[in-house]
């Protein structure tokens, strides 16, 4: 939710007496946040059974502290999120929604359904409709798009709405942002999984939401200054970038598409970078994954389409997280439901962009995550962080910059979630499939915002699906997408023209 409605005031429901009260961790109940609530939707080539997923969830949230998820959202007089969560959940306050619609026919058959791009049909490179599109389809009739809709309401955070086919089913996770990231979403829908497949042993054990091993960061920091603290946008400075943003939002309408990449033009690309890129010692450079390269890739590509001015420079913010570096405080085995992500930025002028390398692109890049995902640099952005007036993420560079993002969920492996203890039967043979029994074959993200916090320029890598190809998702200035396309394709033409010599 954003400042505005937090001035101006909002409908609070009663509170109830014997509901355990807990604030939100500190870096849970930050502004962009706030305002981002996610409709994950995952597509099965296969008939799932109903009963079996909901009385699966319902076990889940009966385990130890896994309860807590049935927690409510409320927003106390000193205008901070709490948790409120009931002693017991029944029909009057479930620990969850769950909805579903049924349809007779087959998914092909129906006017958006028959859109969807999916792993067992659809040939990148492919440029598909937005995610928001389909949201007729796989949300049901009332669901949550701003974090208002739950603290005016009883409502619990999760909502899990099912569409059957006669081939397919559509399942839909509704969250805010607040309650977790992509990882968070990754550890509870395996812990859901693994109530389906009956071995309750490997659920872990639900991290209490009253621990919050984050709340240190920034408090004291322990080294260095923030790298990048003499380029941090300030006063005027802020001003002008708003300005200029305001200005290519109001007047330049937008798209969002979701595209296939071919996984084999990725691949070419990491070859050819990782030979022409050379260390600081000289020797080629060891390590650039495929998101690097991906990434630089979207950097080259979007920074062309956009036509931008010679004197600009280019904001790459690039989120991580940080469970793994921060090992002693998030111990191995116990499920961790939060956010735990930080941001990275590469800063290049278009000059630099256009007429650099591609490896150059991608070493800068990888040399930036490698400079940021330090404990100081984390706790020493933390700190710049929490002395802003609004808690905001810091925007870096000059204030002709032009805001480019991107939020990585790859390391979820979503397209590897295993249902198959939920199939009642395929709907396509596995013969005629690259995605196992019961894995997705369709991945799609609805992102609501309530106008505080702009998605324009936010590339989001949803991940690598069994084929190979690499779903992205973006929103862009309209006109950008014929561009991108176009470069999409020149590129795999080079490629395959190489290989056929």
């Amino acid at each position: 939710m954003g400042l505005l409605s937090i001035l101006f005031g909002h409908r609070q429901v009663p509170t109830f007496p014997t509901d355990r009260i807990i604030p939100l961790r500190v870096w849970d109940d930050i502004p962009h946040l706030r305002s981002l609530v996610h409709d994950c939707t995952f597509g099965f080539d296969d008939v799932l059974d109903i009963t079996k997923l909901r009385e699966a969830l319902h076990t889940l949230l009966h385990i130890g502290n896994w309860r807590q998820l049935g927690a409510r959202l409320r927003l106390n007089s000193e205008g901070k999120l709490e948790y409120h969560i009931p002693t017991q959940y029944d029909d009057t306050r479930s620990a969850f929604i769950f909805t579903t619609t049924k349809h007779t026919s087959s998914i092909n058959d129906h006017p958006l359904g028959s859109r969807l791009p999916r792993t067992s049909s659809s040939k990148a490179p492919f440029l598909a409709p937005c995610a928001a599109e389909f949201i007729p389809l796989v949300c049901g009739h009332g669901s949550p798009q701003v974090l208002r809709d739950w603290i005016s309401s009883d409502l619990p955070q999760l909502r899990i709405h099912v569409v059957l086919f006669d081939d397919s089913t559509l399942l839909t996770i509704t969250h805010p942002h607040t309650l977790m990231d992509a990882v968070g979403r990754s550890t509870f829908l395996r812990a859901w999984t693994a109530v389906l497949r009956g071995q309750l042993g490997e659920v872990p054990p639900f991290r209490d939401l009253s621990e919050d091993p984050l709340a240190s960061l920034g408090v004291e920091v322990p080294g260095p200054s923030y790298i990048h603290a003499d380029r941090v946008l300030q006063g005027l400075g802020i001003v002008g970038f708003g300005i200029r943003h305001l200005f290519d939002m109001w007047f330049h309408r937008q798209q969002d598409h979701l595209f296939l990449i071919p996984g084999r033009l990725v691949d070419r690309m990491r070859q050819e970078v990782l030979q022409e890129t050379p260390s600081s010692d000289g020797t080629a450079f060891s390590y650039l994954s495929e998101s690097d390269v991906l990434l630089s890739w979207w950097l080259k590509s979007v920074t062309r389409a956009l036509d931008l001015s010679p004197d600009q420079t280019i904001m790459s913010m690039n989120m991580f997280e940080i469970r793994d570096l921060f090992r002693d405080w998030f111990p191995t085995g116990s499920a961790y439901i939060g956010n735990a992500i930080f941001p990275c930025y590469t800063l290049c002028s278009v000059p630099e962009i256009m007429g650099g390398s591609l490896g150059t692109l991608a070493q800068a890049n990888r040399r930036a995550l490698s400079r940021h995902r330090t404990k100081e640099q984390v706790h020493a952005l933390a700190a710049l962080q929490s002395r802003s007036l609004l808690k905001t993420i810091p925007l870096v560079g000059e204030s002709n910059l032009v805001f480019m993002a991107c939020t990585n969920h790859h390391k979820a492996r979503f397209f590897e979630l295993d249902f198959s203890a939920a199939v009642v039967r395929p709907g396509v043979p596995l013969s005629k499939r690259a995605n196992q029994l019961g894995r997705p074959s369709y991945i799609g993200y609805a992102e609501h915002t309530d106008g505080y916090y702009s998605t324009r320029n936010l590339l989001r890598v949803i991940g690598k699906d069994a084929v190979g190809n690499w779903w992205l998702s973006c929103t862009l200035r309209e006109g950008a997408w014929e561009k991108i396309v176009g470069l999409l394709n020149s590129a795999l033409m080079e490629i395959d023209k190489t290989l056929e010599t």
